[in-house]
């Protein structure tokens, strides 16, 4: 098992944690905007999503300038504010001192339950006594990505269990399901739930999706043998059928927006760049819109 969880909410960004412990490793900041060497040009760094499918949005917002700490400090003292750049309706985020990930340090999210529209230009910005200092604008998906997983009729591969073994170890070819996502501009990150009795796995695939331009879609493909992997004294195996609470795995696929960067195959020394795949003014980062969808995947019994 890889990531324990309570319940199954899409992911905001693919590799979100990885990138935030290269940007806590690495400074994630303009190497000019430092304790010693303040800078005007870059007061925030803003990263997160404006997910048209879900009920709370949740942007990150760290001062910038200390780079002596990892985390953030108590006080924001800033405004942020959601625009619907297109009507011109704005509100303003709720700010969360929130511990994120296993580790001590705190950082402000800021969210609202506003809904977020498909097809729609947004713009965040944090507000000092009232004025943008730092800004991120993006727009939505017009569309979710349409999925489909039919090994009846096509050549998609279905979820078996038991999982086949051969000299004690996994076969992947045989312990992998596939689905196929169209109508998505640009990928913005799949995972996977496993409804295990007792913990809940939520693992990442976003690697693993395959464009095909013929077919204008992604087919992606989940060695579900890796994810559900126990060990014993008598080699490999999977968790058993039996220890699933549903019968099903559920797949959900996020669709980035028409600036939504290509992450896949980018290092995560480039990723830290403060002027890497930034939509930022005036500070660091990257907000995106997104939408996504989800897809269950009922187990079948391999004969």
């Amino acid at each position: 098992m890889r990531q324990l969880v309570p319940s199954f909410r899409p992911f905001c960004a693919p590799g979100a944690a990885a990138i935030l412990a290269a940007i806590l490793i690495l400074g994630g900041c303009d190497p000019s905007v430092s304790v010693l060497n303040p800078s005007d040009q870059y007061r925030f760094s803003l990263f997160g999503t404006l997910n048209v499918a879900a009920d709370t949005q949740v942007i990150r917002v760290d001062p910038l300038g200390d780079t002596s700490r990892v985390g953030s400090q108590k006080a924001l003292a800033a405004t942020v504010r959601l625009e619907n750049v297109e009507t011109g309706t704005q509100v303003t985020l709720a700010d969360s001192f929130e511990t994120i990930g296993e580790g001590s340090a705190r950082f402000h999210n800021l969210k609202t339950t506003h809904p977020i529209r498909p097809d729609t230009r947004y713009r965040v910005s944090v507000r000092v006594e009232g004025t943008p200092v730092t800004t991120a604008t993006t727009t939505t998906p017009a569309r979710p990505p349409t999925l489909r997983h039919e090994p009846t009729s096509t050549d998609d591969k279905p979820f078996l269990l038991p999982c086949l073994t051969r000299d004690r170890e996994l076969v992947e070819s045989a312990n992998t399901f596939t689905l196929r996502a169209s109508a998505v501009e640009s990928l913005a990150a799949v995972q996977v739930l496993y409804p295990i009795e007792g913990a809940f796995s939520l693992v990442d695939h976003y690697n693993d999706a395959e464009y095909r331009e013929t077919d204008d879609l992604y087919r992606i493909s989940v060695y579900y043998g890796a994810d559900i992997r126990v060990g014993t004294p008598g080699g490999d195996r999977c968790t058993f059928r039996s220890q699933f609470v549903r019968p099903h795995a559920r797949v959900a696929v996020t669709a980035g927006g028409p600036d939504w960067p290509d992450w896949r195959g980018v290092s995560i020394n480039d990723i830290a760049r403060p002027d890497t795949f930034t939509n930022v003014e005036g500070g660091h980062g990257f907000v995106g819109g997104v939408y996504s969808d989800t897809i269950q995947i009922p187990i079948r019994q391999r004969e």
